[in-house]
């Protein structure tokens, strides 16, 4: 990871309606907590447990966040089952109280719109939240999810690696210390299953299955840890 990104925001709050858009909250998501650690990222309103006033919990996290990042959906200004009106208007609304904590802070706010999403109107906004109007938003599609997606990390994490970070394979030693420790664990499941062996029978692993193939097995473990270890 460029450590210079990670620097420009530290912790990231995701904000979208389950029913909207969860699903490809979730894939970024899923990209930016191989930037960051999970404990920087709050996506789920799950995480508030029971009991715990909801709006305070909301205002802490945001208050310590860098950045918001707001997923609009084609369903995300949809009308609530009692009213006509989006559940937007509704003052107990979980995303209302989301994007209310996140303008009154000199914050980056980050409208996503996925799809064939459009940005709402100021007209369709509460006062409140009317400010998110005015936010400069990027687009995820499907079809060009992967530089969308960059785009997305770049304008939260500052700057944009030749090379994605969650497409890096590692580097050569790396991969070289992985296949060492498979073949070494292989190597002594090996010798652990040889003296299982002389306990129970007496006699060694080599006289009971002959030299050769006592060989032959030693080597295809030792192969096969170092594949697994990689």
């Amino acid at each position: 990871m460029n450590p210079d990104r990670a620097a420009v925001a530290r912790k990231i709050f995701i904000s979208y309606r389950r029913e909207d858009s969860a699903a490809a909250a979730g894939r970024v998501y899923d990209r930016l907590s191989r930037l960051l650690p999970k404990q920087n990222l709050f996506f789920d309103v799950d995480a508030v447990r029971g009991g715990e006033d909801f709006v305070q919990r909301i205002e802490a996290e945001i208050g310590e966040s860098d950045a918001v990042i707001v997923f609009i959906g084609e369903k995300w200004l949809a009308p609530g089952r009692r009213s006509k009106k989006p559940r937007l208007w509704d003052a107990s609304d979980f995303v209302r109280a989301e994007l209310k904590a996140a303008l009154a802070r000199p914050m980056l706010v980050l409208p996503v719109l996925i799809g064939d999403a459009q940005m709402p109107k100021p007209e369709q906004l509460p006062e409140d939240v009317r400010g998110l109007a005015s936010k400069n938003a990027l687009r995820l599609r499907h079809e060009s999810f992967d530089d969308d997606t960059e785009n997305i990390v770049a304008a939260v994490l500052g700057g944009a690696d030749k090379i994605r970070a969650w497409e890096e394979k590692g580097s050569l030693p790396r991969k070289m210390l992985y296949g060492i420790g498979g073949a070494l664990l292989a190597g002594v499941a090996m010798l652990a299953l040889a003296l299982l062996h002389f306990w129970i029978l007496a006699r060694p692993l080599s006289a009971s299955i002959g030299a050769p193939l006592t060989t032959l097995l030693l080597i295809v473990s030792l192969i096969l840890g170092a594949c697994l270890g990689l």
